[in-house]
C-alpha cells in the first residue's frame, strides 16, 4: 500500500480531492443506498480519480474496515454499500472521451458513467458501445460480470469490445492492463474486476450505429406456449443482427390476462431489419406493434422502483431450450403472481468468443432465464420458497452473477467453473491475498485456509 498514514475522518478528507461524507452529511443517505439495501458505512468517499481510490484503501486497511466500490449502486444484492466500512463512490468518474473514431471507435470511459450517459454522448457521432438496457446502470457494476443487453447477439458482451482497463489493485499501485501489459489481469478484469481491484476507467472498442430497429409485439396471454415454442424455434439459428427477448409480466398484472412481450433490437444492415422481424410477427396473434427505428441511446430504459421494494432475483443460462422450461415457468408464475420472467436469446457474437478468453465463461449458453420477485420482502411471504423450489428443479448449472439478489457459495460455483475458478483463484493471491475486496461471488485467492 502506498506510503502516508492517514489519520481519521480530518486526514482522509487531507488526502483526497473529492467529497468525504459521513452519516451527518445531507448527500450520505442517498450514496450509501444501492438500488435495494440501504447501507450504513462509515464513510463514503466520492473518488475523483485513481489517486483518491488509493487514499481511501490506505484508510480503510488502516482501520482494518471493509470496502465496497460504488458504481450505479445498481447490482442486486448490494454490492455497493456495507455496514460499518467504507464505500468508494467512483460516479464522479464519469469522462466519456472518444479517442477514436476510425474505424468503428475507441472510447474512454469512466466507470462512474452510467450507460445512458455512455450513449448519449456518442449518439452525435453515429457510435455505440453494446452495453446492458438501462439507462441508470454503472458502467463500473455491468462490465465486472459482463454486459448482456440489447446488441449482445451483434456485438457480445459489454466486456467483449473493452480494449484497455486503468485500475486501482489493493496495494494502491494504478496499473494499465491490456492484451499486452498485464494480460492476466486484463483476462480477469473482463468478468471478476470487482474481485480484483477498482477499475477507474476503460477504453472500448465502438461501432458505428447510429440507429436501431427496437420495440416489441404483445401477444395474447393465452398464446404463450405458440409464441414461445416459435420464439426458441426461430432465435437458435437467428441471424446475429437480431437480440431478442420474451418478457412475461407478473400474474398480478390485469388479473393473469396482460400481453406477452416479445423485446426486438435488430442492428446492422438496414435493408435485412424488417425481413427479421417477418417470423417474430408470425409468431401469433399481433396486439400491439412498437417497432421501429430509433437511435441506439432512446432504446436504455430509465429504472423507476418504489424506495421499499426488494425484488428477489435469480437466473440460469442453458446450453439447449427444453419444453420442460416453459411448462415449468408457465406453473410457477400461477403460483407466484409478483414473479416477472425475462428468457433472453444469446448466441451470435456472445457465443463466438472462446471460453477461456474471459474470465466471464459461459459462451455455448444459448438462452438466459432470468426471473425476480417483484415488490417488498414483506410481500413476498411463501413465494419465496416456491421460487428457490423453482430454481431447484431448473437446475441451472450456469449463472449470471449481475442478477443475482441472493448469491450462494453454489452461485459462485455456476458463475466460475472450476478452470476458470482455479485461475482466478491465482490471480486474486497475486494481487488482493488478503482479501480487500470480497463478496459472495468473489473467488478466493488461492492461499486462503478455510
Amino acid at each position: 500500500m502506498a506510503a502516508g498514514r492517514i489519520e481519521g475522518i480530518d486526514g482522509l478528507r487531507a488526502a483526497v480531492v473529492g467529497e468525504v461524507l459521513t452519516a451527518g452529511d445531507s448527500a450520505y443517505q442517498g450514496l450509501s443506498r444501492t438500488l435495494t439495501v440501504q447501507g450504513r458505512p462509515e464513510v463514503v468517499l466520492r473518488c475523483t480519480g485513481p489517486a483518491d481510490v488509493a487514499a481511501g484503501l490506505r484508510y480503510a486497511a488502516e482501520l482494518g474496515l471493509p470496502v465496497a466500490v460504488r458504481s450505479g449502486g445498481h447490482h442486486p444484492a448490494g454490492f455497493g454499500t456495507n455496514d460499518g466500512g467504507v464505500v468508494l463512490d467512483v460516479g464522479p468518474m464519469d469522462e466519456v472521451t472518444i479517442l477514436s473514431e476510425e474505424p468503428g471507435g475507441t472510447v474512454r470511459v469512466g466507470t462512474g458513467a452510467t450507460w445512458g450517459r455512455v450513449a448519449g454522448e456518442l449518439a452525435g457521432s453515429g457510435l455505440a458501445i453494446t452495453s446492458g438496457d438501462t439507462a441508470g446502470v454503472g458502467v463500473g457494476g455491468l462490465v465486472a460480470g459482463g454486459g448482456i443487453g440489447w446488441m449482445v447477439r451483434k456485438h457480445g458482451l459489454a466486456l467483449d469490445n473493452v480494449l484497455a482497463a486503468e485500475m486501482v489493485t489493493a496495494d494502491g499501485v494504478v496499473r494499465r492492463v491490456d492484451a499486452v501489459e498485464e494480460p492476466e489481469l486484463f483476462w480477469g478484469v473482463r468478468g471478476a474486476a470487482g474481485s480484483l481491484g477498482v477499475v477507474t476507467s476503460y477504453e472500448f472498442a465502438a461501432v458505428h450505429q447510429p440507429t436501431v430497429l427496437f420495440g416489441s409485439l404483445l401477444f395474447p396471454s393465452a398464446q404463450l406456449e405458440q409464441v414461445l415454442t416459435g420464439w426458441v424455434e426461430y432465435m437458435l439459428d437467428a441471424p446475429r443482427d437480431l437480440s431478442s427477448s420474451v418478457q412475461l409480466p407478473p400474474t398480478m398484472v390485469a388479473e393473469g390476462q396482460a400481453p406477452i412481450a416479445v423485446a426486438v433490437c435488430i442492428a446492422g444492415d438496414l435493408a435485412a431489419r424488417e425481413a427479421l422481424l417477418a417470423p417474430l410477427r408470425a409468431l401469433g396473434t399481433v396486439l400491439t406493434d412498437s417497432v421501429a427505428e430509433m437511435p441506439y441511446a432512446q432504446v436504455l430504459a430509465s429504472e423507476q422502483m418504489p424506495p421499499d421494494w426488494t425484488p428477489r432475483m435469480r437466473n440460469g443460462l442453458f446450453d439447449r431450450w427444453s419444453p420442460e422450461f416453459g411448462q415449468r415457468l408457465a406453473e410457477a408464475r400461477r403460483r407466484m403472481p409478483m414473479m416477472a420472467v425475462d428468457i433472453r436469446a444469446l448466441g451470435g457474437a456472445f457465443g463466438a468468443v472462446d471460453p477461456d478468453a474471459t474470465a466471464f465463461a459461459h459462451r455455448e449458453a444459448r438462452f438466459m432465464v432470468n426471473t425476480a420477485l417483484l415488490g417488498s420482502t414483506a410481500m413476498h411471504g411463501a413465494q419465496i420458497e416456491d421460487f428457490d423450489a423453482m430454481w431447484q428443479a431448473l437446475a441451472p448449472e450456469r449463472a449470471y452473477g449481475n442478477f443475482l439478489s441472493h448469491p450462494t457459495a453454489d452461485d459462485l460455483e455456476r458463475c466460475f467453473p472450476k478452470p476458470h475458478s482455479d485461475r482466478l483463484a491465482a490471480l486474486k493471491q497475486e494481487v488482493d491475498p488478503t482479501e480487500v475486496f470480497r463478496t459472495a461471488l468473489t473467488v478466493p485467492p488461492a492461499g486462503r485456509i478455510n
